[in-house]
C-alpha cells in the first residue's frame, strides 16, 4: 500500500511539473506573439503617417521614416551594435536606404520595409500575386525573428500566426512564408522578396496594400 501511494504521488508530481512547464512555454510564446503583433501594428501606423504627410510610397524605408521624424523617439540609427534600432548596411549596392532595418527596444526581431515594385510572387498557398498593379499603393515588410529564441522555439507556429492571423486577417495583406530576404540585382536594389526559405526558418514577408 505505501508503495502504491508513493507511486501515485510520484506520477502526480511528474504531471504537475510537466503541465507547469508547458503552460509556462505557452504563456511565453503567447506574450511574445502579442508583442510582435503590436510591433507590426505600430509599423503600419508609421506607414500611414508617412502617407498622410505626403510621403512617396515608392521610396518608403526605415531610414526615410527616421529622417522624416516618424519613428518613435527612442529609435535611433547608425549605432554599430546589436541593439541599434535603425541601421543601414554598409557597402550596399544602389540606394542603401532600402536596406535599413528596424529593431524595437529590447527585441531581437528585425523588420525591413520597402516599396512594392513590379514583379510577380507566390503567396504561401502558391497563388500568384501580380504586384505590378499595386506599385506605390502599399509596402513589402520583411520580418526576421530567427534570433528571437521564444518565437523560434515554435518557428512554424510563429510564422503561421504572424502571416495568416496578422498579415492576412488584420491587414488583408499577402503572406509569403518562404521569404529569406529582400534581394538586390543588376546594380540596384529592386526590393524583391527572395523565396528560397522554409515555413519554419523564422523569416517571412507580408505585402500590405493601401
Amino acid at each position: 500500500m505505501p508503495y502504491l501511494v508513493s507511486s501515485i504521488m510520484a506520477v502526480v508530481a511528474a504531471l504537475i511539473i510537466l503541465l507547469t512547464r508547458y503552460e509556462a512555454d505557452d504563456s511565453a510564446i503567447t506574450a511574445e506573439i502579442e508583442r510582435a503583433k503590436s510591433m507590426f501594428i505600430t509599423i503600419d501606423e508609421f506607414a500611414n503617417t508617412y502617407i498622410q504627410s505626403g510621403g512617396d510610397m515608392t521610396k518608403i524605408n526605415f531610414e526615410q521614416l527616421f529622417d522624416d521624424g516618424i519613428l518613435l523617439g527612442n529609435m535611433t540609427k547608425g549605432i554599430l551594435s546589436s541593439n541599434s534600432n535603425v541601421k543601414v548596411v554598409a557597402g550596399a549596392i544602389g540606394d542603401k536606404s532600402f536596406t535599413a532595418t528596424l529593431e524595437f527596444p529590447k527585441s531581437n526581431i528585425k523588420w525591413q520595409i520597402v516599396p512594392i515594385v513590379d514583379y510577380k510572387i507566390n503567396d504561401y498557398r502558391g497563388e500568384e500575386i501580380d504586384l505590378g498593379k499595386s506599385v506605390g499603393a502599399g509596402y513589402q515588410l520583411f520580418i526576421d525573428f530567427s534570433d528571437d529564441s521564444t518565437l523560434n522555439s515554435k518557428s512554424a507556429f510563429s510564422e503561421n500566426f504572424l502571416g495568416r492571423e496578422i498579415c492576412e486577417k488584420t491587414f488583408f495583406g499577402s503572406f509569403i512564408n518562404d521569404a529569406t530576404s529582400i534581394s538586390s540585382t543588376s546594380g540596384t536594389l529592386n526590393q524583391i522578396v527572395t523565396t528560397s526559405g522554409t515555413s519554419s526558418d523564422g523569416k517571412i514577408a507580408c505585402v500590405v496594400f493601401k
